[in-house]
Parts: structure tokens; C-alpha cells; sequence
């Protein structure tokens, strides 16, 4: 196993090995765009409730679905109402030009996510965590950019890379004190709340008032157009009520092979729990309470990490998992040993789930993805606080 790790490490110094890995996952994208333009099965939600917002009607209407055809109609609008100038965006353009619009803000932001990582690594609060050489500058885009979680999200025309970048970038601002660029930049990852929450709610026990104040007032500004068409009550009354049924869509029920969640892992295996959100809400305020001890540069991948594990995600959603790879580069050179355990993990998460599928008939086994983010969750908590001791020893 170390001689492989040897090997791995080697074959990495080689620039040749580097470009191919980055001008290969460039080229993928450029794939996934291509041939996503002929899907975008989301962006047609967020274009219809756009034209809807556009002719002064509410996106809300369970009559607007029906806009969609037949064979795309899943029930309401679920964004919430800051969804907005994205939405009117793409109504503002015929739909084809639209596509394109929705492929170039996803690759876009994929770009930003994965500019983002190299700075998590390049750039830490804890200057113990740097890493010496230029392995990130290639690697981590090239994974970022060309895993199948991005690719999903381009092909589907899906929110999450936005939402994703927005919240590491709000972040790392956060802590670099540029709070008015920060709070905007959390206030566009609230069109995911799923998402976006627990991060919002670690800066609010941060007392980050300035910060919280900014995106506060953003996110309202994002609501404008919707408040005037609907009311400044009704409108989220009405998007509460569509969250209602959007539990009851095929694609989001439990027992759903695109669901991911612990919950849904326990309801395939015939274990019946309910949502664990307040779990999570714990979870956050006892890792808060105890933050010392944890490095902070570790914690937004943390998170994000707990907010997929304990809320309601899909599989295409775990692209916002991305510093978590950034928080494993700065701790494997010093686990040698756990780096042949980490390139196994992210191999098999990458591994499409739709060719195992045609070799296993077990939905429970399908749901392998669950324990290995579990994993890597329970491991880098454990390095997180193991690297905490040491620095301060040396203190």
C-alpha cells in the first residue's frame, strides 16, 4: 500500500500527468455541456416561472406547471421566491438561447467551486495546513470540474454548482473579513436552503451581524419582482405550500434511488425514522461549542458534509462536497498511509451509479455513497481534531 502511495506521488510531480488530468477534465465538460443542451430537465422549471414572472403572474400557480408539457409537469414551483433574477434571466431569452445561458452560469461557477478549493489549500486560516508544491493548482480542478456530480448538474441545468460556489466563496470572504461581499454571496446560496442553512446558522452564532445584515437584505432584493406580482405574505406562504408537495414528488420520496440521505439509507434498509433535521441542528451548535478544538479551516466541509447526510439532497447534489477534498489534501501528507484509502473512497463515489445498477439488483447496496461520505465526514472530524492538538502543543 505505501509503495503504491509512493507511486501515486511520483507519477503526480510529472507536468505531463498534470496537464492531461486537467485539459481531460476540460474537455469533458465541454462534453456534458454539449450534450446537455438537448436536456436541461430543471432549467425548464426555472424558465417557465421566469415567463410567468415576466407576464406579471405568480410562478406559485399550480397552473403554471402545466406550461411544462405533460411529460415534464412534477407539480409546483419549489424555489424559493429569491429565485427570481436567475429565473428572469433566462425568461428574458427565447428558450434555446436560454439553455445556453443556464450551461455557461454552470460551468462558470464549476470554475469558481474549483478556484475556490485550490484556495482553501493554497490559502488557509491555519498556516500549519499549507501545502507545499503545485499538485492543487492542477489536481483539484481537474477533479472538481470533471467528476460526474458536475457533470449531472450541467446536463440537467440543476442549481446546485451555483449554489455550491456562492457558499464556499461567502465563506472563505467571511473569514477574510469582506463582509459585504460574503453576505452577498450567501444571500444567491439561499435559492438551496437545503444546502445554504447550516452554514447561515454557524455565522449566526458567529454574531456575524454585518454579514448576515448584507445577505438579509440581498435575499429580500432578489424577492422584489415576486413581492409586487404576489404580495409580501403571500408569496412565501404560497412557496411554503409547495414545499409541502415537493416531499411527495417521485424524485424526492424515501425509498427513492435518487434520494440521498441517512434517512433514506435507513428507510431502504426498513428502518423508519423521521426527518433529522433538529439532529442536525444539534450537531452544528455541539461542533460550535466545542470549535477549538476543530480546525476552522475543516469546517465548512464539514457542513456541508452534515447538511446532505442529515437534510434532503440528491446525489447530483454532492458536487457542494467539494472542500472536503480541499481539507483532505492539507491532511494526507500527514496520514501517509490513509492516502491509498482516500483515492480508493473517491474512486468509488465517482463510479457512475447508474453501471452498477445493471450488476446490482439491491437498492441497499446502492446506497453506498451514504456511508462513504459518513466516513470521510467521521474521518476528517478526527484528523480535524488530532492536527488541533498538535498545532497547539507546539504553541
Amino acid at each position: 500500500m505505501l509503495n503504491f502511495t509512493v507511486l501515486i506521488s511520483h507519477l503526480s510531480q510529472k507536468l505531463w500527468v498534470r496537464v492531461t488530468c486537467l485539459l481531460g477534465a476540460c474537455v469533458l465538460l465541454i462534453i456534458a455541456s454539449i450534450i446537455g443542451f438537448n436536456q436541461h430537465f430543471d432549467t425548464k422549471y426555472l424558465y417557465v416561472a421566469g415567463l410567468s414572472w415576466w407576464e406579471g403572474s405568480n410562478a406559485y400557480d399550480p397552473e403554471v406547471a402545466s406550461r411544462l408539457g405533460a411529460n415534464q409537469s412534477l407539480g409546483s414551483f419549489f424555489y424559493p421566491p429569491q429565485i427570481a433574477p436567475l429565473c428572469l434571466l433566462l425568461g428574458a431569452f427565447p428558450w434555446t438561447q436560454a439553455k445556453v445561458v443556464m450551461t455557461l452560469l454552470n460551468v462558470f461557477s464549476a470554475g469558481v467551486l474549483a478556484y475556490l478549493c485550490v484556495l482553501l489549500v493554497k490559502q488557509p486560516q491555519v498556516k500549519q495546513l499549507r501545502v507545499s508544491g503545485s499538485g492543487s493548482v492542477w489536481f483539484i480542478p481537474a477533479i472538481v470540474l470533471a467528476n460526474p456530480f458536475t457533470l449531472n448538474v450541467i446536463l440537467l441545468g440543476q442549481t446546485t454548482l451555483i449554489v455550491a460556489a456562492a457558499l464556499v466563496s461567502g465563506w472563505y470572504y467571511a473569514y477574510r473579513n469582506r463582509w459585504v461581499l460574503s453576505g452577498i454571496l450567501i444571500a444567491i446560496s439561499t435559492i438551496k436552503p437545503q444546502l445554504s442553512l447550516l452554514v447561515i446558522l454557524w455565522l449566526l452564532l458567529e454574531r456575524c451581524w454585518r454579514l448576515l445584515a448584507v445577505a438579509a437584505l440581498t435575499t429580500l432584493i432578489f424577492c422584489l419582482v415576486p413581492i409586487v406580482i404576489t404580495g409580501p405574505i403571500d408569496v412565501f406562504v404560497e412557496w411554503f405550500a409547495s414545499i409541502g408537495e415537493h416531499k411527495n414528488v417521485f424524485a424526492n420520496v424515501l425509498g427513492s434511488p435518487a434520494v440521498f440521505s441517512i434517512q433514506n439509507l435507513l428507510y431502504t434498509a426498513g428502518i423508519q425514522v423521521p426527518q433529522l433535521f433538529l439532529l442536525k441542528i444539534v450537531i452544528i451548535v455541539l461542533l460550535w461549542r466545542y470549535r477549538s478544538r476543530l480546525i476552522i479551516d475543516d469546517l465548512i466541509g464539514l457542513l456541508l458534509a452534515i447538511s446532505v447526510l442529515f437534510g434532503v439532497a440528491h446525489h447530483y447534489d454532492l458536487i457542494a462536497l467539494a472542500p472536503l477534498m480541499a481539507a483532505f489534501w492539507w491532511h494526507l501528507p500527514h496520514y501517509p498511509r490513509a492516502t491509498f484509502i482516500a483515492l480508493t473512497v473517491m474512486f468509488v463515489m465517482f463510479f457512475p451509479r447508474n453501471v452498477l445498477m445493471t450488476f446490482i439488483n439491491n437498492e441497499l447496496l446502492l446506497q453506498y455513497r451514504v456511508i462513504l461520505v459518513l466516513g470521510a465526514t467521521i474521518g476528517l472530524g478526527v484528523m480535524s481534531i488530532q492536527r488541533q492538538a498538535e498545532i497547539q502543543r507546539v504553541q
